[in-house]
């Protein structure tokens, strides 16, 4: 089965480095959700615009997300803007405010009216130079905690909660997760997927009632996220790597498993997956 991975970086305009990618997801069968933007905290990634064009070049392997600006103001109108240049979901990084500040609430909104999945980075984040500009609480802003509201206010928007709150806010993510209905996860980052064993994830995982639960559900909840760049296009098939050893491990079906890798994203896009 194809799958897709809704957590890959554009951050480089370079003609052969974006080749390349391209040529690992079609080795690899692998649909990459991409995105740029601006504000990144002391650096930009090349603009939501030219993320679109770069996917319309090669349709058969990338798709794009836009990057959303929440920062002192922000606009649903952006939301209605990007919709219908043809992106297929929003990140979420880096935001002036926390996530669920009153000043975002109207968009995540309209991603809700327009059926945009949102992928929201949390948890860690480096020190950068715009830390001595705008002096913000960054690892407050982007704690798990801050989706609560929004899964809450917005039941049919699909949320997907990058890197798991990362170590730090990890065990917490996962209570986060089985609670929420729509709040969904990726394993990005080589501080999740090389890092986690498979006593985490069960203990993480598994179904908080006093029985076994058979169902899996929980672990349905889980996306494919490698958090490639196009600089980086190797850690696409590193991700696939250790999230199918970790599933596996596990004891995951092979139709959970499925899911995991794309199905369940793709779902939500109205994207048939080939076999």
């Amino acid at each position: 089965m194809k799958r897709l991975d809704f957590h890959v970086h554009f951050n480089s305009t370079d003609r052969d480095q974006i080749e390349i990618l391209a040529k690992t997801a079609r080795e690899a069968e692998t649909i990459l959700a991409l995105s740029g933007g601006l504000r990144y905290g002391g650096y930009d990634f090349p603009p939501n615009e030219t993320v679109i064009e770069t996917c319309k070049k090669y349709p058969d392997c990338f798709l794009p997300l836009a990057k959303l600006d929440l920062w002192e103001t922000a606009d649903p109108a952006e939301v209605y803007h990007y919709a219908e240049m043809g992106v297929r979901g929003f990140k979420c990084i880096y935001p002036y405010y926390e996530y669920d500040h009153d000043i975002y609430m109207p968009v995540y909104e309209a991603a809700e009216k327009c059926g945009m999945p949102l992928l929201f980075h949390t948890g860690n984040y480096r020190p950068c130079q715009d830390d001595t500009v705008y002096r913000r609480p960054v690892l407050k802003n982007m704690h798990p905690i801050n989706l609560d509201r929004i899964a809450r206010a917005f039941p049919n928007l699909k949320i997907i909660m990058a890197h798991m709150g990362t170590r730090i806010f990890q065990d917490e993510a996962s209570q986060y997760i089985k609670m929420l209905p729509n709040l969904y996860t990726d394993w990005g980052g080589c501080g999740q997927w090389k890092r986690l064993q498979p006593k985490e994830v069960v203990d993480m995982f598994s179904s908080s009632l006093w029985y076994i639960e058979q169902s899996w559900d929980t672990y349905r909840k889980i996306v494919l996220g490698s958090d490639a760049y196009v600089t980086y296009p190797h850690l696409v098939t590193e991700a696939q790597k250790y999230y199918d050893a970790l599933l596996d491990r596990v004891g995951v079906p092979p139709e959970v498993i499925d899911e995991i890798m794309g199905k369940t994203v793709a779902s939500w896009l109205g994207i048939e997956l080939e076999k």
